[in-house]
């Protein structure tokens, strides 16, 4: 051996030249490696969710259970709870992004938009996969999740894999959206994004409520289990497949509580341009034959489901939205029944008249007998002596004594028509409360929307 110093330090460069051609494959394969794998000790991969009707959310949270079950930490949470610092910490996040309305945001995506999409974001750390989930028969397909997914890329973050698009529970999408997202995990076992299971139900009855209403008739319909039927809560959605040429899914707020054995639905009667009937409205209210077999998902909304029993409730609606508002005193009876402490609950309804669409006043009487529900004011828009022609009129009418339900931890559930009552309600309680007051309640949990 020579102990020549130059000689040694010609070989320690060569040695070290050698040793980075040699490491620097395997650097970019651990690199690859590393970017589909959650690691045990990471902090869980963020599923965010953006959802209306609370298809979106159950998605989010069975593929977090998913994903658990495989050894992959994952954790759901609705959009509105993701903060600029949760995007900017993480390296990877999956986002499913629901449309409503008029290619709108959904409730729970509002604080979101407001406080994080409005800014400036440097999220170049982010990799990321997208779900966006809309009705392809309106305009605005997909327009929400399409949004999102520009203001990310915009932001500096990168997609893990092109933008899935879901027209309902479109199986075939939603298939793709979990072959990808067991690519982007590295998890072992391929990851089937579902729907909920199909049960079988019979038309066992149907009714109008409104005889003689000036405006379109509201079905009562029951329906009976063929099959096992499964659990629900107030709050929760039936999705109706109607058959024929042009087969679809219809979404309707359950009227009804599973101890009662049945599915109750309000169906207001839809009509077309053309004056055809709904697709939906038409086939329960005239199609179906007494005792024909309908399939039927149950769709969990925990958007919509309510709080403890002793929680103040304001319940606020019109038109077949009282499905959605009824139910929840139905809940609140059960729990006295069990002699249970129940809050007061206040509804406020509006409809067309009082001699023809006062909708389940009977139950509605005997609640307030009961003590069920505290108080019931109502509108009734074509009747000239009505205290109020709009349940948003009725809002501004009781302000005082609202603001004191909310100042007592009153929480806020408003059922029913997007256009017109639905807006017209929240016009009236930023008026009432403030921008900024309504916006916490909302990230509370204390004011929620089942709205269509």
């Amino acid at each position: 051996m020579t102990a020549d110093p130059a000689r040694w330090a010609w070989a320690f460069l060569a040695c070290s030249a050698w040793l980075c051609l040699l490491l620097r494959p395997l650097r970019r394969q651990w690199r690859a490696w590393r970017s589909t794998r959650v690691l045990p000790d990471e902090a869980p991969l963020l599923i965010a969710h953006a959802s209306q009707s609370g298809f979106g959310a159950q998605l989010a949270e069975d593929l977090a259970r998913t994903l658990a079950a495989h050894g992959c930490p994952a954790q759901a949470r609705p959009l509105q709870r993701i903060r600029a610092e949760d995007l900017a910490a993480a390296e990877r996040m999956l986002f499913i992004a629901s449309t409503t309305g008029a290619g709108d945001a959904p409730d729970n995506a509002g604080a979101f938009v407001t406080r994080v999409m409005q800014g400036t974001r440097r999220l170049q750390r982010l990799q990321y996969g997208l779900l966006a989930l809309g009705d392809s028969s309106y305009a605005d397909f997909c327009r929400f999740g399409r949004e999102l997914d520009a203001w990310l890329r915009a932001a500096g973050a990168t997609p893990a894999f092109a933008r899935v698009e879901a027209d309902g529970g479109n199986a075939a999408a939603l298939t793709s959206w979990g072959q990808a997202v067991a690519r982007f995990t590295g998890c072992s076992l391929g990851i089937a994004a579902t729907a909920s299971a199909t049960q079988r139900w019979a038309l066992a009855q149907r009714s109008v409520l409104n005889p003689g209403s000036p405006g379109a008739p509201i079905h009562r319909i029951v329906l009976q289990p063929l099959d096992p039927a499964p659990h629900w809560q107030a709050g929760d959605i039936a999705r109706i497949h109607v058959p024929g040429q042009t087969a679809a899914w219809r979404d309707y707020t359950l009227a009804s509580l599973p101890h009662e054995e049945q599915i109750q639905l309000l169906v207001r009667e839809a009509r077309r341009a053309d004056g055809q009937r709904g697709l939906g409205s038409g086939w329960l209210g005239h199609g179906l034959a007494i005792g024909g077999a309908v399939r039927v998902q149950i769709r969990r909304n925990s958007g919509f489901h309510g709080p403890d029993a002793a929680t103040p409730l304001v319940l606020v609606g019109s038109g077949t939205g009282l499905a959605g508002l009824a139910v929840h005193l139905k809940e609140r009876e059960r729990a006295q029944q069990a002699s249970r402490a129940i809050g007061p609950a206040w509804l406020l309804f509006g409809e067309r008249t009082r001699r023809c669409d006062a909708l389940c006043d009977g139950a509605l009487q005997a609640w307030l007998a009961s003590g069920v529900l505290q108080r019931l004011d109502r509108a009734f828009s074509r009747d000239a002596d009505a205290p109020a022609r709009y349940v948003q009129d009725l809002l501004g009418l009781h302000g005082a004594l609202l603001r004191d339900w909310v100042a007592r931890g009153a929480a806020i559930y408003v059922c029913g028509q997007r256009d017109g009552m639905a807006q017209g309600v929240d016009a009236a309680l930023r008026a009432l409360l403030g921008d900024a007051a309504l916006a916490q309640l909302a990230a509370d949990g204390r004011y929620r929307r089942d709205v269509y």
